[in-house]
């Protein structure tokens, strides 16, 4: 039975996600060891589950531990789009880098720890939490520059809004005019 089951169309992807739900994991927790949305992960085992004629994913992971346990095939072997080869060397581990509480991601697939990216304009901290940094990294000099920069903006988008006020106000009465 195992061998009319087409276990060679699945990808890399398809086999990692269902090895997952072997280990009982859920989606989230997937998605979040591959470093991949939950909604990929989902789409992973729906797709494997047409591809093997599972009932369900769990069945389909069941039908996957048993076909590698029968063909002795490691969890780790080279899939058909690439593979182990022994001209390559592994690749060196990066070593950690040093992280304060707040340059963590929280949410990030690798775990915490990460770096934030590169900000964009790097003499300009925004006083805004970005996702999944737990708080802002400005200093009390930064946020007392920021207070009145905030502050005059609404000053100046509220003229702007009352200017524009007025000149609708003032086109409507001349239309109003010009058609009686």
């Amino acid at each position: 039975m195992t061998d009319a089951i087409p276990f060679h169309r699945l990808t890399r992807r398809h086999r990692e996600c269902l090895r997952g739900v072997r280990e009982l994991k859920g989606s989230k927790e997937i998605a979040e060891e591959l470093g991949i949305e939950k909604s990929t992960v989902d789409k992973y085992l729906t797709e494997a589950v047409k591809v093997l004629g599972a009932r369900n994913r769990r069945d389909a992971a069941l039908q996957l531990a048993a076909h590698e346990d029968a063909s002795d095939t490691p969890a780790d072997a080279p899939d058909k789009m690439g593979g182990h080869s022994a001209r390559l060397a592994d690749p060196p581990a990066d070593p950690p880098m040093p992280v304060t509480p707040d340059d963590r991601i929280v949410r990030a697939p690798g775990g915490s720890g990460e770096q934030l990216p590169a900000q964009r304009f790097p003499g300009l901290s925004m006083p805004i939490r970005r996702k999944g940094q737990r708080g802002n990294d400005l200093t009390i000099g930064g946020r007392l520059i920021w207070i009145p920069a905030i502050a005059i903006s609404i000053a100046i988008g509220f003229g702007m809004l009352m200017t524009g006020l007025q000149v609708l106000t003032g086109l409507i009465a001349a239309i109003t005019q010009r058609l009686s």
